[in-house]
């Protein structure tokens, strides 16, 4: 019985050890697989936190995707508005291109046109070209022949070997001109200022000329008033003026004088030009007839006056035509008679070469760069 107790409890304690160790290998295999399910679990883990981490990475990338992907939308709104506006500057292009091409085309047939005309305007060019220095040569001619007429300076000198003549024409040829005759014993000098200057002038200067030749060298009257008053008559002869469809109203104004130096005496006449007369003094100014030579008012009666002075060694007697007178400035001034008799009260009592220089001089430096108004006439005689 008590083996029986005795084995039993064997058993029992073999059954519980058997148990024991059951439970304990089966625990041991719960640890082992509680242990690889902690190794799983962290290994889960560390790949979930690794995931997790890769998903906040892409989430901050897609963020910045997002971002970049509004500045591109951004951009590409701005593009397209750029784009949209440069299509409506490519249009305004085409539209002013094609309205270039037109004033293009429109310029190209004027400049045909132009480049004709131009040629046109040289061929005319060309002719007026030669036309004018046919004129030129042609006007310098009669400036020779005109030249030519003039009394010579040299027979002046001779008879008054005291005086000058200070001679500007404004143009190639004049209308003023100097004359000169010595007849008698007597010394017979006239200024004498025609109608315009130029061409027209030199015309009235070559009739003016040959009247005087005709009434003191052919005639043989000196008397300054008769020259005047035949002169008057002639004029308005040959250039027709005394009929009543008459458009000349071409004339002259004149200053002649007679010395006359055995009587020491000097005769005077004018026709719209005084004298001026200065001694160790003064200038006296001896007025002229107020009416021209010729022109249409020859029905009015006209007198010229002999004025008969006496002269003394050392006067001087000054006759001129009005240009010097009429001369303007760059200031658009004339110098007026009042400042050319200044003048002459002012050099008188200089050398005759003198004065004729300081004349000379002084008129070129009034007018300057400003053209000249008129033809200049000035004669100066010492007795």
């Amino acid at each position: 019985m008590v083996i029986t107790a005795l084995t039993i409890l064997a058993i029992c304690l073999i059954v519980c050890l058997i148990f024991l160790a059951l439970k304990l290998n089966s625990t041991k295999e719960q640890s082992n697989l509680l242990k690889k399910e902690l190794i799983t679990f962290r290994s889960e883990k560390s790949d979930l936190l690794q995931l997790e981490e890769e998903k906040r990475q892409i989430q901050q990338k897609n963020k910045k995707l997002f971002a970049m992907s509004e500045t591109v939308y951004r951009e590409k709104k701005k593009v397209d508005e750029q784009i949209e506006l440069l299509k409506l500057e490519a249009e305004k292009l085409t539209a002013e291109k094609k309205k270039v091409e037109e004033k293009v085309k429109k310029l190209w047939n004027q400049s045909t046109a132009i480049h004709k005309e131009k040629e046109r305007i040289n061929e005319m060019k060309s002719v007026i070209e030669a036309k004018h220095t046919e004129i030129i040569d042609s006007v310098n001619y009669a400036k020779r022949i005109q030249e030519a007429i003039l009394p010579d300076l040299n027979e002046i000198y001779a008879h008054l070997p005291n005086s000058f003549v200070l001679y500007k024409p404004k143009d190639i040829v004049a209308g003023d001109f100097y004359w000169f005759s010595h007849k008698n014993n007597l010394s017979i000098m006239a200024a004498v200022d025609c109608t315009g200057h130029g061409v027209p002038g030199a015309f009235m200067s070559m009739i003016g000329n040959t009247l005087l030749n005709q009434i003191v060298d052919e005639k043989g009257i000196t008397d300054p008033s008769q020259i005047l008053n035949i002169l008057n008559e002639e004029v308005n002869t040959s250039l027709k003026q005394t009929k009543e469809n008459s458009e000349s109203r071409d004339g002259m104004d004149i200053a002649i004088c007679c010395f006359d130096m055995q009587k020491m005496e000097m005769n005077y006449a004018g026709a719209n030009r005084p004298i001026y007369i200065a001694n160790s003094t003064e200038l006296n100014e001896i007025k002229p007839n107020k009416c021209a030579i010729g022109g249409l008012d020859y029905d009015v009666p006209k007198v010229f006056t002999t004025h008969t002075i006496k002269i003394n060694k050392d006067d001087l007697v000054y006759i001129s035509t009005d240009g010097y007178a009429d001369q303007f400035s760059p200031h658009d001034k004339k110098l007026m008679t009042r400042k050319f008799k200044e003048i002459l009260s002012s050099i008188y009592l200089l050398p005759m070469v003198e004065q004729k220089n300081h004349l000379d001089a002084f008129i070129e430096d009034w007018k300057g760069n400003m053209e000249q108004s008129d033809d200049i006439l000035v004669i100066g005689v010492k007795i």
